[in-house]
Protein backbone atom coordinates (compact mmCIF):
# COMPACT_ATOMS: atom_id res chain seq x y z
CA UNK A 1 0.00 0.00 0.00
CA UNK A 2 1.02 3.41 -0.89
CA UNK A 3 1.68 6.14 2.10
CA UNK A 4 1.10 9.65 0.90
CA UNK A 5 3.70 12.06 2.01
CA UNK A 6 1.84 13.21 5.47
CA UNK A 7 1.82 9.79 6.59
CA UNK A 8 5.15 8.88 5.53
CA UNK A 9 6.75 11.99 7.74
CA UNK A 10 3.88 11.01 10.79
CA UNK A 11 5.51 7.28 10.69
CA UNK A 12 8.99 8.78 10.54
CA UNK A 13 8.33 11.48 13.58
CA UNK A 14 6.32 8.35 15.63
CA UNK A 15 9.43 6.51 15.43
CA UNK A 16 11.30 9.02 17.43
CA UNK A 17 9.33 8.10 20.16
CA UNK A 18 11.10 4.77 20.50
CA UNK A 19 14.84 5.83 19.58
CA UNK A 20 17.20 7.83 21.64
CA UNK A 21 20.56 9.35 21.67
CA UNK A 22 22.56 9.23 18.64
CA UNK A 23 19.60 7.20 16.66
CA UNK A 24 17.39 10.06 17.19
CA UNK A 25 19.56 12.74 15.94
CA UNK A 26 19.87 10.77 12.91
CA UNK A 27 16.57 10.28 12.45
CA UNK A 28 16.34 14.10 13.33
CA UNK A 29 18.80 14.84 10.82
CA UNK A 30 17.19 12.72 8.50
CA UNK A 31 13.77 14.97 8.61
CA UNK A 32 15.10 18.01 8.05
CA UNK A 33 17.25 16.84 4.70
CA UNK A 34 13.82 15.58 3.80
CA UNK A 35 12.35 19.04 3.88
CA UNK A 36 15.24 20.68 2.35
CA UNK A 37 16.32 20.42 -1.36
CA UNK A 38 19.59 18.31 -0.81
CA UNK A 39 20.77 20.57 -3.95
CA UNK A 40 20.06 23.14 -2.57
CA UNK A 41 23.34 25.37 -2.00
CA UNK A 42 21.84 27.82 0.45
CA UNK A 43 21.50 24.83 3.09
CA UNK A 44 24.96 23.87 3.14
CA UNK A 45 26.91 25.88 6.48
CA UNK A 46 29.21 28.02 4.82
CA UNK A 47 28.96 30.59 8.60
CA UNK A 48 30.62 30.49 12.01
CA UNK A 49 29.16 33.45 13.82
CA UNK A 50 31.12 33.30 17.77
CA UNK A 51 30.24 35.01 20.81
CA UNK A 52 31.09 34.78 24.23
CA UNK A 53 32.70 36.33 27.44
CA UNK A 54 35.77 36.92 25.33
CA UNK A 55 35.59 38.02 21.82
CA UNK A 56 36.84 35.98 19.51
CA UNK A 57 39.17 34.28 21.85
CA UNK A 58 40.16 31.72 19.42
CA UNK A 59 40.26 31.81 15.25
CA UNK A 60 37.22 31.42 13.73
CA UNK A 61 39.21 28.70 11.08
CA UNK A 62 40.01 26.60 14.35
CA UNK A 63 36.80 26.48 15.70
CA UNK A 64 35.47 25.57 12.21
CA UNK A 65 38.59 22.58 11.82
CA UNK A 66 37.61 21.10 16.01
CA UNK A 67 33.96 20.76 14.42
CA UNK A 68 34.95 19.41 11.11
CA UNK A 69 33.77 22.02 9.21
CA UNK A 70 35.63 22.83 5.51
CA UNK A 71 34.95 25.30 2.67
CA UNK A 72 36.14 22.59 0.38
CA UNK A 73 33.57 19.69 1.33
CA UNK A 74 30.32 22.27 2.86
CA UNK A 75 28.09 20.23 5.16
CA UNK A 76 24.75 20.32 4.49
CA UNK A 77 22.31 21.73 7.01
CA UNK A 78 20.68 18.04 7.85
CA UNK A 79 23.56 16.50 7.72
CA UNK A 80 25.18 18.42 10.83
CA UNK A 81 24.94 17.33 14.68
CA UNK A 82 25.27 20.54 16.82
CA UNK A 83 25.67 17.86 20.12
CA UNK A 84 28.38 16.51 18.45
CA UNK A 85 29.83 19.44 17.45
CA UNK A 86 29.74 20.94 21.53
CA UNK A 87 31.48 17.38 22.10
CA UNK A 88 34.24 18.03 19.88
CA UNK A 89 34.44 21.98 21.11
CA UNK A 90 34.73 20.67 24.55
CA UNK A 91 37.97 18.38 23.68
CA UNK A 92 40.03 21.33 23.28
CA UNK A 93 41.87 22.10 26.47
CA UNK A 94 41.31 25.38 26.03
CA UNK A 95 37.69 25.71 25.73
CA UNK A 96 36.08 25.29 29.30
CA UNK A 97 32.18 25.42 27.83
CA UNK A 98 30.72 25.02 24.26
CA UNK A 99 27.43 25.22 22.83
CA UNK A 100 26.53 24.94 19.40
CA UNK A 101 23.30 26.08 17.31
CA UNK A 102 22.53 25.86 13.65
CA UNK A 103 20.78 29.21 12.24
CA UNK A 104 18.95 28.38 8.77
CA UNK A 105 19.89 28.25 6.50
CA UNK A 106 23.87 28.29 6.63
CA UNK A 107 25.20 29.22 9.79
CA UNK A 108 26.62 28.01 12.91
CA UNK A 109 26.60 29.65 16.33
CA UNK A 110 28.91 29.04 18.47
CA UNK A 111 28.88 30.42 22.28
CA UNK A 112 31.91 29.30 24.07
CA UNK A 113 34.20 30.55 26.80
CA UNK A 114 37.82 29.64 26.94
CA UNK A 115 39.86 29.18 29.99
CA UNK A 116 41.97 32.03 31.83
CA UNK A 117 45.37 31.58 32.84
CA UNK A 118 45.82 32.38 36.60
CA UNK A 119 49.25 30.82 36.73
CA UNK A 120 52.03 29.17 35.30
CA UNK A 121 52.41 25.66 35.97
CA UNK A 122 56.30 25.35 36.96
CA UNK A 123 56.08 21.37 36.70
CA UNK A 124 55.74 21.46 32.72
CA UNK A 125 56.52 23.58 29.80
CA UNK A 126 53.89 25.58 28.07
CA UNK A 127 51.19 25.10 30.90
CA UNK A 128 49.04 27.26 33.14
CA UNK A 129 45.93 26.35 35.34
CA UNK A 130 43.21 28.10 35.58
CA UNK A 131 40.85 29.36 38.58
CA UNK A 132 39.81 26.32 38.82
CA UNK A 133 43.26 24.35 38.65
CA UNK A 134 42.79 22.67 35.76
CA UNK A 135 45.84 22.71 33.37
CA UNK A 136 45.70 23.70 29.69
CA UNK A 137 48.47 24.68 26.91
CA UNK A 138 48.53 28.39 26.72
CA UNK A 139 50.71 28.64 23.14
CA UNK A 140 49.66 28.87 20.55
CA UNK A 141 46.03 29.84 21.96
CA UNK A 142 47.40 32.88 23.99
CA UNK A 143 50.37 35.32 23.66
CA UNK A 144 52.60 34.39 26.37
CA UNK A 145 51.74 36.12 29.69
CA UNK A 146 53.27 37.49 33.00
CA UNK A 147 51.88 35.56 35.40
CA UNK A 148 53.75 33.95 38.80
CA UNK A 149 54.70 30.41 38.73
CA UNK A 150 53.68 27.57 41.22
CA UNK A 151 55.73 24.45 40.84
CA UNK A 152 53.94 20.99 42.95
CA UNK A 153 56.18 18.57 41.80
CA UNK A 154 53.90 16.46 39.32
CA UNK A 155 54.94 14.23 36.60
CA UNK A 156 52.06 14.00 34.83
CA UNK A 157 48.41 15.64 34.38
CA UNK A 158 45.72 15.35 32.07
CA UNK A 159 43.92 18.13 29.79
CA UNK A 160 40.36 18.72 30.79
CA UNK A 161 40.89 16.96 33.98
CA UNK A 162 41.42 19.60 37.09
CA UNK A 163 44.34 19.38 39.53
CA UNK A 164 43.39 17.25 42.27
CA UNK A 165 45.04 17.08 46.30
CA UNK A 166 46.37 18.92 49.00
CA UNK A 167 49.22 20.68 46.72
CA UNK A 168 47.04 22.71 44.74
CA UNK A 169 44.18 23.04 46.73
CA UNK A 170 47.23 24.95 48.93
CA UNK A 171 48.71 26.72 45.75
CA UNK A 172 44.88 28.29 45.07
CA UNK A 173 44.46 29.75 48.48
CA UNK A 174 47.90 31.20 48.73
CA UNK A 175 47.62 32.85 45.11
CA UNK A 176 44.13 34.17 46.71
CA UNK A 177 46.29 35.58 49.75
CA UNK A 178 49.09 36.90 48.20
CA UNK A 179 46.92 39.09 45.70
CA UNK A 180 44.68 40.41 48.53
CA UNK A 181 47.82 41.97 50.13
CA UNK A 182 49.38 42.76 46.44
CA UNK A 183 52.48 40.83 47.14
CA UNK A 184 54.23 40.47 43.49
CA UNK A 185 55.03 36.44 43.05
CA UNK A 186 57.48 34.90 41.14
CA UNK A 187 57.35 31.14 42.12
CA UNK A 188 55.87 29.19 45.02
CA UNK A 189 57.53 26.16 45.33
CA UNK A 190 55.12 23.57 46.76
CA UNK A 191 57.13 20.26 46.20
CA UNK A 192 57.89 20.01 50.16
CA UNK A 193 54.92 21.68 51.56
CA UNK A 194 53.50 17.94 52.29
CA UNK A 195 57.12 16.35 52.85
CA UNK A 196 57.18 13.06 55.00
CA UNK A 197 59.54 14.41 57.44
CA UNK A 198 58.76 17.53 59.38
CA UNK A 199 62.01 18.72 59.08
CA UNK A 200 61.89 18.93 55.18
CA UNK A 201 58.34 20.91 55.03
CA UNK A 202 57.87 24.48 53.87
CA UNK A 203 56.85 26.47 51.74
CA UNK A 204 59.16 28.58 49.81
CA UNK A 205 58.42 31.83 47.93
CA UNK A 206 59.90 33.84 45.19
CA UNK A 207 58.97 37.70 45.75
CA UNK A 208 59.93 40.94 44.23
CA UNK A 209 60.73 44.65 46.16
CA UNK A 210 61.82 47.01 44.52
CA UNK A 211 63.75 45.67 41.66
CA UNK A 212 64.86 43.12 44.12
CA UNK A 213 63.88 39.16 44.70
CA UNK A 214 63.18 37.77 47.74
CA UNK A 215 63.33 34.03 48.87
CA UNK A 216 60.48 33.15 51.92
CA UNK A 217 60.27 30.25 53.94
CA UNK A 218 57.45 29.30 55.79
CA UNK A 219 56.16 26.54 57.55
CA UNK A 220 53.08 24.75 56.57
CA UNK A 221 51.34 24.81 59.49
CA UNK A 222 51.43 28.76 60.14
CA UNK A 223 52.40 30.03 56.79
CA UNK A 224 49.41 32.68 58.08
CA UNK A 225 51.31 34.22 60.73
CA UNK A 226 54.63 34.30 59.20
CA UNK A 227 53.59 35.99 56.24
CA UNK A 228 51.97 38.50 58.55
CA UNK A 229 55.42 38.99 60.12
CA UNK A 230 57.06 39.12 56.51
CA UNK A 231 54.94 42.29 55.47
CA UNK A 232 55.83 43.69 58.87
CA UNK A 233 59.46 43.55 58.38
CA UNK A 234 59.40 44.21 55.09
CA UNK A 235 59.46 48.13 55.26
CA UNK A 236 62.55 47.54 57.43
CA UNK A 237 64.82 45.25 54.82
CA UNK A 238 67.70 46.95 52.77
CA UNK A 239 66.85 46.55 49.65
CA UNK A 240 68.62 43.50 48.40
CA UNK A 241 68.14 40.15 46.88
CA UNK A 242 67.75 37.99 49.95
CA UNK A 243 67.08 34.46 52.03
CA UNK A 244 64.42 34.81 54.91
CA UNK A 245 63.22 31.71 56.94
CA UNK A 246 60.36 32.74 58.87
CA UNK A 247 59.86 29.20 59.77
CA UNK A 248 61.09 30.34 63.90
CA UNK A 249 58.70 31.64 65.73
CA UNK A 250 59.11 35.36 66.39
CA UNK A 251 62.64 34.99 64.60
CA UNK A 252 63.68 35.89 61.38
CA UNK A 253 66.84 34.18 59.47
CA UNK A 254 67.87 36.24 56.69
CA UNK A 255 70.49 35.49 54.10
CA UNK A 256 71.55 38.70 51.84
Amino acid sequence: MNLSLVHALAWIVLSTLFVTGGTYRVVYGGIKLYRKKRTDSSYFLSRIVQTGPQKEALPTIYLAELMNLSADRPIHYGYFDPFLAEKKLRACPVIKEAQVHLVQPDTVYVDYTVRQPLAWLYDFENTAIDEEGTPFPVTPFFTPKNLPEIYLGLDQITWNSPLEGKGIELALTLLKILAEVRLPVRRLDLSHAFAPSLGQREIVLITEDHGFSRTLRFSLKNYAQELGNYLTLKSRLPPTSQVIDLRLPQLAFIEG
